[in-house]
């Protein structure tokens, strides 16, 4: 099946018409001739049949880069060079022939019903640049049916499936990303260096000059100064970085499922596995990521409207907000629609290489952040959604800040029964659409993000939960610590990590095989309570740390490390799901699934990701401070600005996001 000397001389034997074979030299004989010498000379570029194909791998790639690296000369302007193609091969056939032993992984899995036999296994094959992909199909189609009996009427091939080295053509967009990126290191440049020498010589400088300064801004993100501020809610940043690695944990997942694993049905032993619930149910730490937006949102708008007499400038705060998280957002769907083509190649890379597509004709909504509804199913920069829920909600928030500025706890009955109304329509859109307690078991995955995952009204109750803390937190605990009885303490602290944990382990038993599918019902309350009880339990650790209650808790989330990690968190939330999809499909080979390996890769794109927004903060989030403080405030400054601590902004503050799609593991 996998050898070209057998597929050219079953040409032969068939005489497939020449008029079949003719193509850019125009000779069928040259070309067979040329289709045994390829096999001769790089027999290894081609795949196999799959080691480990009982067990659900189904992928022989063969040796993508000794295909593309072969050429054979026959005349100075016929040259050939080799063409890897990824082929379909219908083996249904030839699997049916098997008596495959039994395999407890699959058989007795709760979710064993998705389990098929392959009939088909895709197939890496070299083939002459000057063969075109249907005549590559057309050889292949007639020797399967041929030799194999698989009567085929469907293509093998696929153009988008091949690739064979030629020039780089580069296109519009892509010199403009590239003058772009070169302007953005010329400015890190230069402002610096107008830093530096305005420094020595002890002169004023241009606020607008030292904007893209990293002598300026590197500061901003790794000086660390210890403050008794009471606006400031220190266990934050602990619970922000917590969160945020989880986040690059889930969806490392998500990319680590579609890799060519020689042992792919282990994956089923793995569901049923307590550890497997922590990225099954990592879609918890979404929760924790609005209620500190929900919190802090009503924090900084409320420490304004003290300063203005309850009034809020909302045009200035709308343009604040857009013009803080815009600029990163933009640069990496630049990124993506231009140079993220040339970022990998090879098999994987033709398989999940494709965010350029997602984002040719879906960028805009995700700048207007829409694109949770506009787009809900091929989202530009995936993991973006929650910036779009984040941003309206944010849109929407005077709606309740000025009534709880106005008429306080007065506001709270109505803000409450809009939370239990929307708990009330997740609950009715899962009994509707009959969706399962666990995602892994739902035939309807991307229905279910699109109804109860992606909508602003289904985050709305975590959100409001969020508001409702920092509302009590400030009129009432502001600047004081509460005393509470140490039995009280104990007593709120267990209940809080028992929640937790019955959230986030609650559904175990039911995965496994031996106990009763759980009802329709059940999913259907478990998804609206679970998440409101998360974000009850974090607004215990957050006021319990706030009120001197945390002991060794609040000390390790106030730890200072997590202050400067906690100010790269936004771009390495939009950052690193391009990290892990660049770094999964350049993969050329097979690869074994198991927790360990998967914490080395997470290792892998959580230091890459790390690395790259740093850069990207001190390129374009930290700048963008710079020129709005040039614009909006004063032209001079004496010394380096220091940095507000990052809990202190509502904007800063509720940047930080999180997605779990892909695409989505959610």
């Amino acid at each position: 099946m996998s050898n070209l000397l057998t597929i050219s001389m079953g040409v032969l034997q068939q005489g497939i018409g020449v008029d079949n074979f003719v193509t850019k030299s125009g000779n069928m004989q040259h070309h067979i001739t040329v289709i045994i010498i390829v096999d001769k000379t790089v027999p290894d570029s081609w795949g196999r049949l799959p080691f480990g194909l009982m067990w659900g791998h189904s992928l022989s790639f063969g040796a993508y880069e000794e295909c593309l690296a072969a050429s054979w000369k026959f005349s100075t302007h016929d040259v050939i060079r080799g063409q890897y193609c990824l082929a379909n091969v219908p083996i249904k056939r030839f699997m049916e022939q098997i008596k495959p032993r039994k395999q407890s992984a699959i058989q007795e899995s709760r979710i064993s019903y998705k389990y098929t036999t392959p009939e088909k296994f895709e197939l890496g094959i070299c083939m002459p640049n000057s063969c075109s992909p249907d005549l590559g199909n057309k050889i292949l189609t007639g020797i399967m049916n041929k030799y194999y009996n698989e009567n085929i009427t469907s293509p093998m091939l696929a153009e988008k499936y091949c690739k064979y080295e030629q020039p780089v053509k580069l296109r519009a967009i892509d010199i403009f990303a590239i003058v772009f990126f070169s302007l953005i290191i010329f400015f890190m440049l230069a402002s610096s260096v107008y830093d530096y020498i305005k420094t020595k010589t002890n002169k004023p400088k241009k606020t607008l000059f030292v904007a893209f300064s990293v002598l300026t801004n590197a500061p901003k993100i790794f000086t660390v100064k210890k403050t008794n501020n009471p606006n400031v809610i220190s266990c934050l940043n602990g619970l922000r970085c917590f969160s945020m690695m989880w986040v690059v944990f889930g969806h490392g997942y998500m990319t680590y499922y579609e890799l060519p694993h020689i042992n792919r049905y282990k994956i089923y032993n793995w569901l049923e596995t307590p550890y497997s619930m922590l990225v099954q149910n990592a879609t918890l730490c979404v929760d924790t990521f609005f209620f500190m937006s929900g919190l802090l949102m009503l924090w900084g708008a409320f420490r304004e409207m003290e300063r203005t007499k309850g009034k809020l400038n909302l045009g200035l705060m709308y343009f604040h907000r857009y013009i803080r998280l815009t600029p990163v957002l933009a640069v990496v769907i630049l990124y993506i629609m231009s140079l993220y083509k040339y970022s990998g190649h090879g098999p994987m890379w033709m398989k999940i290489g494709t965010q350029d597509e997602r984002c040719s004709d879906t960028w805009w909504a995700t700048l207007l952040y829409v694109q949770n509804y506009v787009f809900p199913k091929k989202i530009c920069v995936t993991q973006s959604w929650y910036l779009a829920v984040d941003t309206q909600l944010y849109v929407l928030s005077p709606l309740i800040l000025i009534p709880l500025w106005k008429w306080g706890k007065k506001a709270l009955p109505p803000i409450i029964i809009l939370a239990l109304l929307c708990m009330g329509c997740t609950f009715a859109t899962f009994m509707e659409w009959k969706f399962t307690l666990f995602r892994v078991d739902d035939d309807h995955v991307d229905d279910r993000q699109r109804l109860t995952y992606y909508p602003t009204h289904t985050r709305v109750p975590t959100w409001l939960i969020g508001v409702i803390f920092g509302y009590f937190l400030f009129t009432k605990n502001r600047g004081r610590q509460i005393p509470l009885a140490s039995k009280w303490v104990i007593t709120g602290w267990i209940l809080a990590f028992g929640t937790m944990l019955t959230d986030l382990f609650g559904p175990y038993w039911r995965i496994l095989p031996q106990n009763p599918s759980a009802p329709i019902y059940e999913g259907a309350l478990y998804e609206p309570l679970s998440r409101a009880s998360w974000a009850m339990s974090i607004g215990w650790i957050v006021w319990a740390c706030y009120n001197g209650h945390g002991g060794i808790i609040n000390d390790f989330l106030s730890w200072s490390f997590f202050v400067g990690f906690s100010r790269l968190t936004y771009c390495m939330y939009v950052i690193h799901r391009i990290v892990q999809l660049v770094n999964g499909g350049r993969i050329q080979t097979d690869t074994h699934f198991g927790d360990y390996d998967m914490i080395l890769r997470w290792w892998h794109d959580f230091g890459i990701s790390l690395t790259l927004s740093i850069f990207a903060t001190l390129a374009f989030e930290a700048p963008i401070l710079g020129i709005e403080k040039a614009i909006f405030g004063h032209g001079n400054i004496k010394q380096t600005p220091k940095q507000k601590n990052i809990d202190t902004d509502p904007i800063e503050s509720t940047t930080v996001a999180l997605e779990t799609s892909k695409d989505e593991l959610t």
